[in-house]
């Protein structure tokens, strides 16, 4: 099937290729085949107990075994950066995790229930925060682009490659949207300057559209105006495109590549308006691969990316879009059963899946208008995407595969051995504020229907997880 899109943005499909009956059979056994190679190398890739992410690990493997501990682990953690003494951190250390704590060992049970005013409960303030920062520090790489260049360097090294995410969003203040404004570009001189430089800089691989580039940036557009809502929305689409051209223009400066993030429902109309007219400026006509994020989980997904290949399509040159299921599904399904409006996201995760999979086949058989950039750790959401590239023709140097830092580390060395383009998405700030990224991270990705959950520890479930999703409302 290939989608075709013209300049009034109308979807035209010629059936010249349909995977049905038993050549569908044959691409799915495929998908299959491919997602056990890779189960198979992440299993070979689990830590050992001296293994900086051990610990961690079987922290996030004790919370899934107990739901309890883990909505209590996550309040602690929620509430730390307020908590200013020793004697306030053990009390709420005592009352989270008192009782469940029974249910785990007498010596877990021991080590909660501190007394608050005792010297043990110094002692275990300091171990608490310090176990937390530890945390933090392998979600958060650093307080800033210049203090993360290290760990941004270990990536190259590594043969991956990485797009820096700057933690911050909903300003409540024009002086807060001026620093965080100031943040971006600060990043992009200090990334600019410094990464060029390295050895490692060097392309991953040679002739990729995502190689142009070492340096790479996303950016939250409500992070640079207080004021961005939908009901002000010619107003916002007008200081967004102004602030944006500033960030876009020092990219240029840098030869750094830019992603603009999607948000909630309500402002993704106002982000995507703002990419477009950015985009289509005089100043930014030869702009390599603007960047957009694309969320499966939302209804209006489809009709999204169809306007957004028009837009490419009109621009005269390819624009990348990642593609990725959306992190704000809790927030927004509470908010539409509240005020009793139809939920705007696919209410099922299976539906989303099945939805990141329509989207993909959608994004590779326009491939002359959009580098894909894959955002996922479902192993069968990147094997169908690599499969289905494959089936079309499509080279490795043609799409990305992005995911997490320090959420994903098997799963990226896995595909990045098959000759795959791997990006990190890099969150980099001061780890306490960053609690909040850190717990909603965490939540995520230790929920019931997490793919992670089932990535690490259920191995016997591959089967099921490798199947192919059903769509749904």
């Amino acid at each position: 099937m290939k989608v075709m899109v013209d300049i009034l943005g109308v979807n035209k499909v010629t059936d010249s290729e349909k995977l049905s009956g038993e050549t569908g059979q044959a691409f799915e056994q495929k998908v299959i085949s491919f997602g056990k190679e890779i189960f198979s190398h992440m299993n070979r890739e689990k830590p050992g107990f001296l293994h900086a992410n051990f610990w961690s690990d079987r922290v996030m493997e004790w919370s899934m075994a107990k739901p309890e501990l883990k909505a209590n682990m996550f309040r602690l953690v929620d509430v730390l950066p307020a908590l200013k003494t020793s004697s306030a951190i053990a009390r709420h250390v005592k009352e989270y995790l008192s009782q469940v704590a029974q249910t785990i060992h007498s010596i877990a049970a021991w080590g909660v229930n501190i007394p608050p005013q005792s010297i043990r409960a110094r002692f275990a303030s300091i171990a608490v925060r310090q176990g937390v920062r530890q945390m933090a520090s392998q979600f958060i790489a650093g307080e800033s682009a210049q203090k993360a260049l290290s760990k941004l360097k270990t990536i190259r090294e590594n043969k991956l490659a990485f797009t820096v995410d700057l933690l911050g969003e909903y300003c409540v203040s024009e002086q807060e949207a001026s620093e965080y404004m100031n943040r971006y570009l600060e990043a992009l001189n200090s990334l600019g300057s410094e990464v060029s430089g390295w050895k490692c800089s060097a392309p991953i691989m040679e002739g990729h559209p995502g190689e142009i580039s070492p340096v790479c940036v996303s950016i939250k557009l409500s992070a640079l105006y207080s004021q961005c809502n939908p009901l002000n929305f010619d107003r916002s689409v007008k200081v967004l495109t102004e602030r944006l051209s500033n960030v876009v223009r020092t990219a240029q400066e840098q030869n750094a590549m830019i992603y603009v993030d999607a948000e909630d429902t309500a402002n993704n109309p106002i982000i995507y308006k703002v990419f477009q007219d950015v985009f289509s400026l005089d100043e930014f006509k030869d702009f390599p691969y603007p960047g957009i994020v694309l969320q499966a989980y939302a209804k209006e997904s489809e009709k999204t990316l169809l306007e957004l290949l028009s837009f490419a399509q009109k621009r005269g040159k390819p624009i990348a879009v990642r593609l990725v299921k959306g992190a704000y599904w809790d927030s927004e399904t509470v908010s539409a059963l509240q005020n009793h409006w139809e939920p705007p996201l696919f209410q099922k995760k299976e539906s989303s899946d099945a939805n990141f999979e329509k989207l993909t086949k959608i994004l590779l058989q326009n491939i002359e208008h959009v580098l894909p950039a894959f955002g996922s750790h479902n192993i069968r959401s990147l094997a169908h995407a690599c499969c289905y590239a494959e089936e079309l023709g499509i080279k490795q140097d043609q799409f990305e595969l992005q995911m997490l830092y320090g959420m994903a580390d098997p799963i990226a060395n896995a595909f990045k051995e098959r000759g795959y383009l791997v990006r990190f998405y890099v969150p980099l700030g001061e780890l306490i504020p960053g609690m909040g990224y850190l717990v909603r991270r965490l939540l995520e990705n230790t929920s019931n229907e997490s793919f992670l959950r089932h990535t690490f520890f259920d191995e016997s479930e591959i089967e099921t997880l490798l199947k192919k999703p059903a769509a749904g409302s």
